[in-house]
């Protein structure tokens, strides 16, 4: 797992004596045994033994021998033996197999993992109380809950019936406000995102007594015995994660499109959308997946050009070429304190028409 102190790490690091090998690993016990792993994990490392130092293929290869426990469905390895640096951060969230030997860290995956599966909380809720669960990508952080009162049902008949079945309807509003303040008081300084898990009826007498602040806070429901594990409510939570992330995906990406092609604050296309992140104006950037693209770096004042130059037009430095500057972008959008969204080509056949990369932007 990893802290978003570790990331921003990540961003700011950079290699000075040679550069850094960032290998990402899919380690999903459901999608492959250890021998599969260790062979893509070899096939990775040959793709870049030409490019990476023999210091830095070893060191990753010594961690998955002798240090990883192989648990988890991730991996995120980042090596400069160079300037003695290494990190290496189990996930518990897929991720594709992919590796990257760069003047920095590459943290185009792992950044949009963070965006996808932040802390989000999740209440289990039934008529006598609430368990209360607090996930960061895929990792239980802390639990805590609540047990109301005993809620009695009667089969007596007559009128009896009746003033059991409002008792009990009372208790049961009781124990639902109860759960609901101490859902708040447990959540209310440690995440944005919520899901509220049990039956249909339950989950909807819960959102019902929310403050309407506090609903909005509500990202998905899900079914689920009010006994289930720690491990099976996160599981489940994890597939509403990234239901939710594909539809924020495409929230956003078709607001960007709408945006921009309205003259508002957005840009579509490589060209636009790097001339307003050197001009500051980048709020939100947004890409395809596995998008890749060419340009130029300033070697003294770090200017970014997509077309071929012997020098900059700012400084006059020497412009040397980048084989590809989206790391980059990425890198100093987060750099800005701005976030980073990076969707499927799938998801989102309309960022693919219209060049694969876009902003929204802060005016």
């Amino acid at each position: 797992m990893i802290r978003d102190t570790e990331l921003q790490e990540l961003v700011e690091m950079m290699g000075k004596k040679g550069p850094v090998l960032s290998l990402y690993l899919n380690v999903d016990p459901h999608r492959r045994t250890v021998e599969k792993y260790k062979l893509a994990l070899r096939r990775l490392l040959a793709s870049v033994d030409d490019q990476a130092s023999s210091a830095d293929l070893q060191r990753v290869l010594r961690y998955f021998d002798f240090e990883y426990n192989w648990h988890g469905r991730g991996v995120a390895c980042f090596s400069c033996q160079a300037d003695g640096f290494w990190r290496a951060y189990p996930l518990f969230v897929p991720i594709e197999d992919s590796v990257f030997v760069n003047p920095r860290p590459y943290i185009k995956p792992l950044s949009n993992l963070v965006d996808n599966y932040a802390r989000h909380g999740v209440a289990v809720v039934d008529h006598e109380g609430v368990r209360l669960f607090l996930f960061y990508m895929g990792t239980l952080e802390d639990v805590s809950g609540m047990l109301g009162e005993d809620v009695k049902h009667h089969r007596a008949g007559g009128r009896s019936a009746a003033r059991f079945q409002r008792a009990a309807e009372e208790t049961v509003e009781r124990n639902v406000k109860d759960a609901v303040e101490e859902a708040i008081h447990f959540f209310e300084s440690s995440c944005k995102r919520i899901m509220v898990a049990g039956t249909d009826d339950n989950v909807s007498l819960f959102r019902s007594q929310l403050p309407r602040a506090w609903q909005e806070r509500v990202v998905g429901t899900f079914n689920v015995d009010a006994n289930a594990s720690a491990a099976e409510i996160g599981e489940l939570a994890l597939n509403v994660a990234r239901q939710v992330a594909v539809a924020r995906e495409r929230a956003l990406v078709e607001q960007v499109v709408t945006t921009a092609s309205k003259g508002g604050p957005a840009v579509m296309g490589l060209a636009d959308t790097v001339t307003a992140l050197q001009d500051g104006r980048v709020m939100q950037l947004v890409m395809t997946e596995g998008y890749e693209a060419p340009a130029y770096r300033c070697q003294n004042c770090s200017y970014i050009s997509i077309v071929t130059a012997a020098t900059c037009d700012f400084c006059g430095g020497p412009m040397l070429p980048v084989p590809d500057v989206i790391n980059t972008l990425v890198r100093r959008t987060l750099e800005a304190g701005n976030s980073v969204v990076v969707v499927s080509g799938d998801d989102s056949p309309d960022l693919s028409l219209l060049g694969n990369i876009g902003a929204l932007l802060r005016y």
